[in-house]
């Protein structure tokens, strides 16, 4: 298969996440300015906002397994469709976190989603490096232990959530600026970074 179809169909998934999200943005009840102010529409934006970077993130992480693979296979697409799957859920608990931003369980399966598409890109990565060339193998193994601890955070940030509901947002964003300025980082240290 050429790699261009399972960059389409995983592209084609990110962007109907991405619409589904927001078409379950709720419209203010009223005209007025003070309808944005408050804690319900707060809610609802900062988690369609959390969810929107994380969709990006992933979208680009995905990019940056993907574009260096020379053999596309039967085992690398099943890896990538199953790398979806806790991707396509994100619709589902950001709604659920957004109606009860303080509770346990919303929060708990926010970040548990979250954790589940770190490891489904780690074992993309895992699967994807015996298919790039030999002298890149090593940058995309440096990168992928990244994404292994990114996965630990994660389910420690689980856990936290079951104390503290509220860390949730705070873990997702915390590792999406992790992941954002990680380039910038290795950069300063004169390492590569996917």
């Amino acid at each position: 298969m050429l790699k261009s179809r399972l960059e389409a169909f995983s592209d084609g998934v990110f962007a109907i996440i991405i619409t589904i999200m927001v078409l379950g943005l709720r419209v203010p009840a009223s005209g007025q300015w003070q309808e944005l102010f408050q804690t319900q529409f707060l809610d609802t934006i900062s988690s369609y906002f959390f969810s929107f970077l994380f969709i990006a993130s992933f979208w680009v992480s995905h990019h940056t397994i993907i574009a260096p693979i020379q053999i596309v296979d039967k085992t690398l697409l099943w890896v990538n469709v199953l790398m979806l799957f806790p991707i396509s859920l994100l619709p589902f608990v950001t709604a659920w976190h957004s109606n009860f931003p303080t509770m346990a369980a919303p929060n708990f399966s926010y970040v548990f989603i979250y954790a589940l598409s770190v490891l489904g890109l780690y074992i993309l990565g895992k699967t994807a490096v015996n298919r790039v060339k030999q002298s890149e193998q090593q940058q995309c193994r440096q990168t992928n232990r990244v994404r292994f601890w990114l996965v630990i955070f994660g389910i420690a940030a689980c856990f936290s959530t079951l104390l503290i509901p509220e860390i949730a947002s705070f873990s997702v964003l915390g590792v999406l600026l992790f992941w954002i300025l990680l380039p910038y980082i290795y950069r300063l240290v004169g390492k590569g970074h996917n």
